[in-house]
């Protein structure tokens, strides 16, 4: 992973970002990631480089755990998850916390306090995971779909599978991550 993410390759790479609580240093990453990996069963090659892509895109390098640009109610995770998902993967980590959690009603202070349920390094980690397997299941576990070292299924993948914009900043990511693992 220090190939892969050399921004956070030392323990101490965080001290020096604008928000240091949120930031994962790369051993905090692998061990949460392996977890993720274990837990959702994603093995291939093809879909780890593509979640941790998207990952190391959307965290800027696990710099943030919550979004600040633009700055939107309980939207996180390194996956940078919107609020409906992030309510979804919460309910089905922790029913019985976010339930308390949405009976106080539906407000900003509601969606980030379900949002901190799954802050935790292995849940946030693990959100793309969860994802890639509950919301995008079109796409693991296929034969033609996020084949290792095809950059075309990963631009699919964002723009379809994850409904998110493309860039060249996501496709110098994932070259990096495709080289590195």
């Amino acid at each position: 992973l220090n190939k892969a993410i050399p921004a956070r390759a030392s323990d101490s790479s965080c001290s020096s970002v604008s928000t240091p609580d949120e930031c994962a240093p790369n051993s905090r990453a692998v061990a949460a990631i392996n977890s993720a990996i274990a837990k959702y069963g994603v093995t291939q090659r093809g879909e780890i480089v593509a979640l941790i892509s998207l990952m190391a895109y959307e965290s800027a390098n696990w710099q943030y755990n919550i979004n600040h640009f633009p700055g939107r109610p309980g939207q996180g995770t390194r996956a940078m998850l919107m609020y409906n998902f992030i309510e979804q993967y919460a309910q089905s980590l922790y029913p019985s916390e976010a339930t308390k959690v949405l009976a106080a009603g539906a407000s900003t202070d509601a969606q980030n306090n379900v949002r901190a349920l799954v802050l935790g390094d292995n849940d946030s980690f693990g959100s793309a995971f969860w994802y890639l397997v509950n919301k995008a299941s079109a796409y693991h576990g296929k034969g033609d779909k996020l084949r290792s070292g095809n950059a075309d299924d990963f631009k699919d993948y964002i723009v379809n599978g994850v409904g998110a914009g493309w860039d060249d900043s996501r496709h110098s990511i994932w070259e990096t991550v495709n080289g590195a693992i």
